[in-house]
């Protein structure tokens, strides 16, 4: 019920502290070395404190290599895992990536439906289904009828959850525009990509991406179960992660794919994931861009329902991360959810002089 019960009715006593330093590999400063205006950062938290900013559950921010804010909320605390609903999709596109830098798919470039006609051999495949790519996949421009925006889509998310068979049930959509063309937020893509990455590997892609994706990065405290099928509609495939692991995911991906001295991802994959127009998907991740006094701010974004929010942007050398409990906020109260209000409110207002014209 309370933000911080200590400080209830007392936001205003709120003192910034320096993060602690852990055993987890993060670099750790202050705001007031990193931010020209700091004070909005911490008129931020206050303002989350007094409730003005509901559920948001933490802030954590990375600027110049160095973690400067971290604050939780409503009993959550550094090492809770927290679900990140669709924001699992982007790392779901990175996991696909490991299997094509270890020769499991030759390029993102091959035919989806090549190597789906094993398993799904009763299904009738016209020709210019053949022509949808891997990519076109990761990139949210399949060309079929899913749109999770839409509800009388046939491959709307919950008609796919209805269905025995997640995958098979969107490879089965209609084509209703030219591949490669238009985009289309589908969460069949993701869900697909994911059962192409268990499909070309020995394992099953919990264990693939434990030794290959959270072990490298020294994350254990998490939780993931992939299922593309009904089995898993208690989580809906989404991934429990702790935000300061989320941090050291997204330096990752800011670092071309390397953590500390070990390369995850390859550099090459990484790329390719951020080579996206704006507004565009890359690889499962969205270019997101904020205006604020004229000046415009590019991100690349994980984004989930509820206030899920893994923010990079390179060219301010900054990351941020809001875990949150807003869920079908924009269905409910006609609004979005607060990160979006408090990134270029307070975070990018605190930068001042240092925007992207």
């Amino acid at each position: 019920m309370f933000p911080r019960k200590d400080l209830f009715g007392k936001a205003d006593e709120y003192v910034y502290q320096e993060p602690l330093k852990q055993e987890d590999g993060l670099q750790v400063g202050s705001i007031h070395e990193h931010f020209e205006d700091p004070e909005l950062l911490i008129n931020m938290v206050k303002e989350t404190i007094k409730g003005n900013y509901p559920d948001v559950h933490s802030i954590l921010i990375v600027k110049n290599d160095q973690l400067v804010l971290e604050e939780y909320f409503y009993d959550y605390d550094k090492d809770t895992p927290h679900q990140l609903r669709s924001a699992t999709k982007p790392f779901i596109g990175g996991i696909l990536g490991i299997t094509v830098d270890q020769g499991y798919i030759e390029s993102e470039q091959e035919a989806l439906f090549d190597y789906f006609g094993e398993v799904y051999p009763e299904m009738q495949v016209e020709d210019v289904k053949r022509e949808i790519t891997i990519e076109d996949f990761l990139r949210y421009k399949h060309g079929l009828d899913c749109e999770n925006d839409n509800p009388e889509s046939a491959g709307y998310e919950i008609a796919m959850m209805s269905s025995e068979d997640w995958v098979k049930h969107t490879l089965a959509l209609p084509v209703v525009t030219e591949p490669g063309t238009v985009t289309s937020y589908c969460t069949g893509c993701a869900t697909t990509i994911g059962g192409l990455a268990e499909l070309v590997i020995d394992t099953s892609i919990e264990e693939f991406a434990k030794k290959y994706f959270f072990d490298p990065l020294e994350i254990t405290n998490y939780e993931w179960r992939f299922d593309a099928d009904p089995s898993s509609m208690n989580t809906f495939n989404q991934m429990f992660i702790t935000p300061r692991d989320l941090i050291k995911i997204a330096s990752m991906y800011k670092n071309g794919g390397q953590w500390q001295d070990k390369q995850i991802i390859s550099k090459g994959w990484v790329d390719k994931t951020f080579n996206m127009e704006r507004g565009q998907y890359g690889f499962l991740w969205k270019e997101r861009s904020f205006q604020v006094n004229g000046k415009t701010y590019s991100s690349y974004m994980a984004t989930g329902n509820g206030g899920q929010k893994i923010n990079i942007w390179p060219e301010l050398q900054m990351i941020t991360v809001f875990t949150g409990g807003n869920y079908n906020s924009y269905l409910l109260y006609g609004k979005s959810t607060s990160p979006n209000e408090m990134i270029p409110k307070y975070i990018l207002g605190a930068l001042d002089n240092q925007a992207i014209n």
